[in-house]
């Protein structure tokens, strides 16, 4: 039993990076709605609203006047997975798992406030980070599977200074609040023992606050051509919550709950962008962005309660690697009113074959993506967007539990879409 609730334990820190169909790993991208249409190529150096704000603090010198943007996006993923199950010990359990990952929806809202011709402040709301799959609670690997939610929100203020005709620099700080629920079930492990497939072997609930900062650099070549260049520093959030012991092995009393705390570390991001406008109606840009998933080295969840193991609730090696993301895009501006964009970006995943697990299944990414915008006045105008992204289909091995004589085989991966409206105003 103890070696049961032992791999329970692996997989709930396991959980908190969960298969994923929008960004590599568990990124968030969706930081405005006309970026999405473009396949966030260029974002860094467009600066056709207040969106900007998210990618580089420098390009709030770009406005003149005070510019509005909020917007919504709608992640709708189709992510399945199966795993071969061993007769032995599959009764009451299923193997195969469909739709995984829930609809979730990834608001954003952004505003800037020039000072004077060179200086220029803003503040935007936004998430990178972000993950929700909830597996059938009779799953085969329920125990390495579960259901998993977790939400962050970045509050980042900005200041830019214009240094010249050409060199912008801005800075900006971030408060970023997590928020996690993860529950692991038993599944075919119940048959080696007196539980039942779907009884809760393991519950970690928790919140906490991280804070990070972000600098960037605008490279205006002439007004047709431009380039950004940004960095967001690794940012450590400390989740302080509640762990739910279903067996007693760590607390000494099965079902007990107990004070614990768990320290996420999320990435640093450096990202490098160009814009070029070719003639009055033509425009392409693209972009590059790193992220240094290498600070994933491990997670490790501690509360006093787990006194049978020094105060370690639990503890999981990970040692990701680090990612890049190419984008590429175009704009085609039709008139005073309509402009179309489109673009494609390519996206690394962080988690190599050899660590993949049923957890984990990440693989890299395709995006294809059309979106646009309608002009109403020289004040307002409104942002669609659409993507599909293509997930490559991933398998691996992982074995569900030391007390299990041989691994269990999976496959997953899936598609996904995603929709955005956003409205933009300038004061």
């Amino acid at each position: 039993m103890s070696s049961l609730f032992k791999k329970s334990l692996v997989a709930t820190s396991l959980s908190l990076l969960a298969v994923q169909a929008h960004s590599a790993g568990f990124q968030v991208s969706e930081t405005s709605v006309s970026g999405l249409g473009r396949a966030f190529a260029g974002e860094a150096a467009i600066a056709d609203n207040a969106a900007v704000g998210a990618r580089n603090a420098a390009a709030l010198t770009r406005f003149n006047t005070t510019a509005f943007s909020g917007g919504l996006s709608i992640i709708d993923p189709d992510v399945h997975a199966d795993v071969d199950a061993n007769s032995a010990i599959s009764a009451g359990t299923t193997s195969d798992a469909k739709d995984i990952a829930p609809t979730e929806y990834v608001p954003n809202i952004h505003i800037i406030q020039p000072i004077d011709d060179k200086l220029a402040v803003g503040f935007s709301a936004f998430s990178n980070f972000g993950l929700s799959t909830d597996y059938p609670k009779d799953f085969y690997a329920g125990s390495i599977s579960g259901s998993t939610e977790l939400v962050t929100m970045n509050f980042n203020p900005n200041i830019a200074y214009k240094l010249n005709d050409q060199w912008s620099i801005g800075a900006g700080i971030s408060a970023i609040y997590a928020d996690a629920e993860l529950k692991r079930q038993t599944g075919a492990l119940a048959n080696l023992s007196a539980a039942s497939v779907t009884d809760q072997a393991a519950k970690l609930t928790g919140d906490g606050w991280g804070f990070g900062w972000n600098i960037g650099t605008l490279w205006e070549l002439d007004e047709n051509n431009r380039f950004g260049l940004t960095y967001r520093s690794q940012t450590d959030v400390t989740l302080d919550g509640k762990f739910t012991d279903g067996t007693g092995t760590k607390t000494g009393v099965p079902g007990s709950t107990v004070d614990g705390e768990l320290e996420l570390n999320l990435p640093e991001i450096i990202e490098f962008s160009g814009f070029h406008q070719l003639n009055q109606q033509f425009a392409v840009h693209y972009s590059a962005m790193y992220t240094g998933w290498d600070s994933l080295k491990e997670l490790k969840a501690t509360g006093s309660g787990c006194a049978n193991n020094d105060s370690v609730c639990f503890q999981k090696e990970e040692d990701w690697d680090n990612s890049w993301r190419y984008a590429l895009g175009a704009t085609y501006t039709m008139d005073d009113h309509w402009a179309f964009r489109a673009g494609y970006a390519y996206d690394e995943s962080p988690v190599s074959a050899e660590k993949r697990t049923l957890s984990i299944p990440d693989s890299d990414r395709h995006w294809w993506s059309l979106g646009a915008t309608y002009t109403a006045n020289e004040n307002l105008s409104i942002d669609a967007g659409f993507a599909f992204l293509d997930g490559d289909q991933v398998g691996g091995t992982e074995a569900l539990t030391d007390l299990q004589p041989s691994d269990t085989d999976f496959s997953a991966g899936g598609d996904a879409y995603i929709y955005g409206l956003q409205l933009n105003y300038l004061f």
